[in-house]
């Protein structure tokens, strides 16, 4: 595997905004590819279609040109497309044009569109953009949530034709709104970031720099473009740094897990991400056959974050793909949010991978402790901060020494100004003061993340969401390690993913976990339905001195998620009070 250290200064990222460095690149290098995308809904083997960076700076133009006559600086423009090459023009026309993108996804008949109609509700968009293919679902959706007067366009139709490069409005100022970009909504309902030109350009830097990005690499990415680890690291960062970026969509990825790692053999992919539950994917389902024609070595970064990274996904890649040429020093754990437009933290020379005592950091202490030791925690580190970001842990508003838990605060050049339309939970959330340890307070540029975590020699480890702690008996308890815990006492059984999730009653606060199964209702299982719960609890208790009131399987898809594939744990709980998850009865359970 290559060595890939981090530089101080990439070429081609002194720019102050996107537009101005694509038609940089337009000119400077416009025959060299800027973006292939692969289709696989048309022929499975996946059909590739690519655009240079002359011809992206013309497309990008020419939808500039359409939306210059239809709308004015700074009305938001919707991006309700199919995962694509048009999306990515839609984009990059918007900030050619200076309207606000508000990049979301195209209604689909297996998808509720009960959150993309309270986006385009909340961000009363002058125009839509969309491809032919989608125009007659977007069109009604549109028409019921936004009015008639809200003008679809379609960017298929939108050719270079239309505008020659360069006609369009000029680019916007660095402070300037590029774009909203929705919250998952894991804990709440999803809210526009504003996300400034300065911004964006600042997290694409940021990126390019710690992984040492240049014109030469490949950046191969299924991750969906309204996500914004889709959006910064699929297209802003390629983008900025003159790089060469590869797509597919997140379904083909899901059908075929297979297909991102065979585009990554085959276009010599250098730096790539994805959440966790991608790697467990991968070494679930690719087959031996596969992997006998993959090569992985020209992969010098393999970006993990969206989700919590767990020790033992990373190390079980690391090991199937050992033979492929991917190395465990590959690995680059990352934490990131919406509201510092994604990146915060990013590891250099591989996953680091520790122990700690559970029970001391549940009651906000840090301690490490042997991996054998009873209550041991494994945590993977989430990476040291990116270039020009700041870190901090911080309890009621103090700064915390390196030994303590708390919630974690950032500020730099990335992080948002703060939310659309909602001033009070911008003033929340954003510009917050510290207190120093030494007694002096800095300037009010904090982000504060609801995110808990701690600093261990510089590099940040995630314990979990302030919101979604299960506190009983007056101990603190961490959902994701619980779920952690349950995935292992059921090795063996088609374990989806499990949520766990306090519920009150007169006794107070109890502890349930609810457990999706991958296949359907009726299939055969290796235990019976009490031994699976017997298995949790023991497990449960033994590792967490808790020990669930309640243990229940659902079918499959029954756990509510956000759009970005995040369980929603207080909706969990919600429908568990009410009755209404979608469990799986006894008799389904044959053995």
């Amino acid at each position: 595997m290559p060595s890939h250290a981090p530089v101080t200064a990439v070429r081609g990222t002194g720019f102050h905004d996107l537009p101005r460095a694509v038609r940089h690149w337009a000119c400077d290098r416009g025959a060299a590819p800027a973006l292939t995308f692969v289709d696989h809904g048309t022929d499975r083997k996946g059909v590739a279609t690519t655009l240079t960076y002359a011809e992206l700076d013309r497309r990008a133009s020419a939808v500039a040109a359409a939306l210059a006559v239809r709308c004015r600086p700074g009305d938001r423009v919707a991006l309700t497309a199919p995962h694509g090459l048009d999306y990515v023009v839609g984009f990059l026309g918007c900030l050619y044009a200076r309207t606000v993108a508000v990049p979301l996804y195209a209604p689909e008949l297996f998808r509720s569109n009960d959150r993309l109609e309270a986006v385009l509700r909340d961000a009363g968009p002058s125009c839509v953009l969309t491809t032919r293919a989608a125009a007659e679902g977007v069109t009604a959706l549109t028409r019921t949530t936004c009015g008639e007067a809200t003008t679809v366009l379609l960017l298929d139709d939108l050719t270079a034709a239309d505008g020659p490069a360069g006609t369009a409005t000029e680019p916007a100022d660095p402070g300037d709104i590029a774009y909203l970009q929705y919250t998952s909504g894991s804990t709440q309902s999803p809210r526009g970031v504003l996300i400034g030109n300065d911004n964006l350009v600042a997290a694409a830097r940021q990126s390019a720099e710690q992984s040492g990005l240049t014109e030469q690499d490949v950046i191969v990415s299924w991750l969906p473009y309204f996500h914004d680890m889709g959006l910064i690291t699929g297209i802003a960062m390629p983008l900025l740094a003159g790089a060469r970026a590869v797509h597919l969509t997140p379904m083909a990825f899901v059908q075929q897990p297979y297909r991102w790692l065979r585009l990554i053999s085959d276009y010599g992919g250098t730096w790539t991400a994805a959440p966790n539950f991608a790697l467990d994917l991968c070494v679930r389902r690719v087959t031996g056959d596969h992997m006998t024609s993959l090569r992985l070595d020209t992969l010098h970064t393999l970006c993990n974050g969206s989700e919590q990274v767990r020790s033992e996904s990373v190390r079980a890649f690391a090991e199937k793909f050992a033979a492929c040429g991917f190395a465990l020093s590959g690995h680059a754990p990352g934490y990131g949010l919406a509201e510092a437009t994604l990146g915060v933290t990013s590891a250099l020379d591989g996953a680091t991978i520790l122990t700690f005592d559970r029970a001391e950091l549940a009651d906000g202490r840090v301690r490490r402790c042997p991996p054998e030791a009873p209550g041991a925690w494994q945590l993977v580190g989430c990476g040291t901060p990116l270039p020009g970001v700041e870190v901090r842990i911080a309890d009621d508003g103090t700064e915390q020494p390196a030994d303590r838990v708390g919630e974690i605060w950032v500020s730099g050049p990335n992080v948002s100004p703060g939310y659309w339309g909602r001033p009070e939970e911008t003033r929340r959330s954003f510009g917050a003061e510290l207190l120093r340890r030494d007694g002096s307070r800095t300037a009010p540029v904090w982000l504060r993340t609801g995110d808990l975590g701690f600093l261990y020699e510089g590099e940040l480890f995630v314990t979990g969401r302030i919101k979604d702690l299960v506190v009983i008996d007056g101990r603190n308890h961490y959902p994701s390690d619980i779920e952690a815990t349950v995935g292992t006492a059921l090795d063996g059984m088609p374990v989806a993913t499990a949520a766990a999730f306090p519920v009150t009653d007169e006794q107070g606060e109890r502890l349930v976990v609810a457990v999706e199964l991958r296949r359907a209702a009726g299939a055969e299982l290796p235990v019976t339905r009490a031994e699976a719960v017997r298995s949790v609890r023991r497990a449960v208790g033994e590792h967490h001195g808790v020990e669930p009131h309640e243990v229940v399987f659902l079918r499959p898809g029954a756990l509510p998620k956000t759009s970005s594939g995040k369980v929603r744990r207080h909706a969990c709980a919600e429908r568990h009070r009410l009755g209404t998850l979608d469990y799986l009865e006894t008799e389904w359970w044959t053995a």
